[in-house]
Parts: structure tokens; C-alpha cells; sequence
């Protein structure tokens, strides 16, 4: 079996930048894939297109695609700095492997759209590309996401047996019975860095601020008592659950410090519930939230089993690593999307290949 080095990218809904990670993958002896993160940084998108990207699901068709064709020129400019910036060349590599730009993901509807356009990328950074990896899920009945479980259990277990990822919500996957199953257990930064806002800050640092604040019981209970977390998984959450659930209870005369440190108690809480409740052993965290130090902590406090925080390259970078590996299965023709975690009719080989 040969070795594959592989460009991931990703660039998430906070929309802070595009990942770029150059990554190698192998074999080992017991036929388990393995990974080494050669290099990596992040890329800030340029003030034109970050404006076009926060008012894309506004744009007129022609606009959007008039987007997608510059974003995917953007991308393939970058993988180019890349390149220079760490001294490789294309040829060092067998393919990139773009998730794109989400635009509008309606799984219940029948659609999702995922911009980056992969010829132009292709064309541009001189590199076969793998794209489009949601659609084709979403075809079979799926919800199109989570995708990342599959590095997670095939990539990943070696640092513990279930997983966790704090961004703007943290999402939980387990297997149980031979299957991985996954589902968000309840909004992180998406309310907290809205909270912050208040005080001038985009985010609570290592959770410093919050930690300073007090518990309020009946804004804890209240948050506790939602309906969402009585219900079974698969389940997802989205900014409109929180329009319409969490922020009416946040309009308590309540002050942001100990807003922010009830939301944390809530928080550790709630995935405490969810570790226990499938026996976890041990789970990785990552995401951004996996540098508040405070909420790693008080989520330790609730959970019976070891809370792992891997290195800082890997809390930054797991999803272009993962992405890159879920091309990787593509490019090979084998399963990359299963239907237990989405909801699929089948599990499939997602991804389009575009050649220069």
C-alpha cells in the first residue's frame, strides 16, 4: 500500500479563515490508517470575499456562482503560498481535498451547498481535487453531516474511544453496538462569543472572564429543562433553535459574568450527561472550545471517564485532516460517509474529482 499526502482545507461557518493542512497517510501493520501533520496554518479570506461570504445565502444566483467560481480561484491561491511558504511542490502531492464554503445546508428539503468551485481549483494549484462531499448523502436521505465521525473512529481512536468537537456547538460521536452514532448535545461558542460581544470581546479566553461570574440556579435549571435534551439522537441544533429557545431566557436581569459562567455549568453539564451515558472511557476533545481551560474543566468534573485535550495543531487543524482523509477514501473508492451517523438509505463513497 503506498503512502498518499494529501491538502486538506477547510474553512468553517465562523468564517475566521481557510485551514490548510499538508498531511501523509498510511498503513500500519495491522492495516489502521496513520497520519503525520507535516504543516499547516490558516489563511485570513480578503476583506471582498469575507463580505460576500457572510451575505451569500442573499446573493442573486448569478452572484453566487459568480463567488463560487472566485472562491475556488481563492483557494488554489492559496494552496500556492503554501507551497512557497514551506518550500514543496505540487508534485509532492496526490490530490486536494476542499470541503468548501457552506452556503445552505437543507438536508429536510433535499439540498445543500457547499461553494469552492473545485475545476477552477483544480485548474489553478496544478492539483487533482476532491469536493462536493455532502450532496450525494443528502440524495440518499441523509442530513449531510456530521462527515467527521468516519476519520474519527478510523483515524483518530487511538487517542480515545469517543469524540468531541466544542465549536459553535459541541457534537458528540460514539460507537454503541459496532455502529458510530453521533448527534449535538448543545450550543458552546455560538452563545457565548454573542455574550462576550457585550463586553467588547469576540471570545472568553481560556474562559477567564466567565469563570469569574456566579451560578445562577434558576437560569441553570431553566436552560436543563429544554426539551431538546430529553430527546433521542440523531438530533441537530441550529442558530435558529437558539433565536428561539436559549437567548428569551438569556433576557434576564442577569449580569453577562454570571450569564456566561451558568452557561458554562449548563454546558459541562449536558455533555457530562451525554460521556456517562454511553460509558466513555476517554474522549478527545477539540474545536475552539478545547482552549477554554475552565470549561475543560468543569466538563471533567461531570464526566466519568478521561477528558483529552491533544496538542494545539490538532484542536486547530483536526477538520482539514479529516477532510483530507474522507478525499482519501474517495480517491480509493471506498466508504466514507455512513448512513448510521447521517441518517442515510446506505452508507456511500462521497466526493466529485475534478482534474486539472
Amino acid at each position: 500500500m503506498k503512502t498518499f499526502r494529501v491538502i486538506g482545507l477547510m474553512s468553517g461557518t465562523s468564517l475566521d479563515g481557510l485551514d490548510v493542512a499538508d498531511v501523509t497517510f498510511n498503513l500500519d501493520g495491522s492495516n489502521q490508517w496513520v497520519f503525520k501533520l507535516n504543516n499547516s496554518t490558516l489563511y485570513s479570506f480578503d476583506s471582498k470575499i469575507l463580505s460576500l461570504l457572510k451575505n451569500g445565502f442573499n446573493l442573486p444566483a448569478q452572484e453566487l456562482v459568480e463567488l463560487s467560481s472566485n472562491l475556488g480561484r481563492f483557494y488554489a491561491t492559496k494552496v500556492n503560498e503554501f507551497l512557497v511558504e514551506f518550500n514543496l511542490k505540487s508534485t509532492q502531492f496526490d490530490f486536494i481535498a476542499s470541503h468548501g464554503q457552506t452556503i445552505f445546508h437543507q438536508p429536510n428539503k433535499g439540498f445543500t451547498l457547499q461553494i469552492g468551485n473545485g475545476p477552477e481549483l483544480a485548474v489553478n494549484s496544478n492539483m487533482p481535487t476532491v469536493v462536493d462531499f455532502r450532496t450525494k448523502d443528502v440524495a440518499l436521505g441523509g442530513n449531510g453531516a456530521p462527515l467527521i465521525p468516519v476519520a474519527d473512529h478510523l483515524l483518530f481512536s487511538n487517542y480515545a474511544d469517543t469524540f468531541l468537537n466544542l465549536g459553535g456547538f459541541s457534537n458528540f460521536s460514539f460507537k454503541k453496538d459496532g455502529k458510530v452514532l453521533s448527534y449535538d448535545i448543545c450550543p458552546v461558542n455560538i452563545i457565548v462569543n454573542e455574550l462576550m460581544r457585550n463586553v467588547g470581546k469576540e471570545y472568553d479566553e481560556g474562559g477567564d472572564y466567565g469563570k469569574q461570574g456566579q451560578i445562577n440556579q434558576n437560569l441553570f435549571q431553566q436552560l436543563n429543562s429544554l426539551a431538546y435534551f430529553n430527546e433521542k439522537g440523531p438530533k441537530s441544533l441550529g442558530w435558529e433553535w437558539v433565536e428561539e429557545h436559549v437567548f428569551p431566557l438569556l433576557n434576564e436581569e442577569i449580569s453577562t459574568q454570571d450569564k456566561i459562567r451558568t452557561l458554562y455549568e449548563h454546558i459541562a453539564y449536558q455533555i457530562g450527561v451525554a460521556l456517562n451515558n454511553v460509558n466513555s472511557n476517554s474522549t478527545l476533545v477539540t474545536g475552539g472550545g478545547a482552549k477554554n481551560h475552565f470549561l475543560i474543566e468543569r466538563i471533567q468534573y461531570y464526566s466519568k471517564g478521561k477528558i483529552v485535550v491533544p496538542h494545539e495543531d490538532l484542536i486547530d487543524f483536526k477538520e482539514a485532516i479529516g477532510f483530507a482523509f474522507l478525499g482519501l477514501l474517495k480517491w480509493q473508492n471506498q466508504i466514507n460517509v455512513w448512513s448510521s451517523v447521517t441518517g442515510s438509505r446506505r452508507d456511500s463513497s462521497s466526493g466529485v474529482v475534478h482534474f486539472p
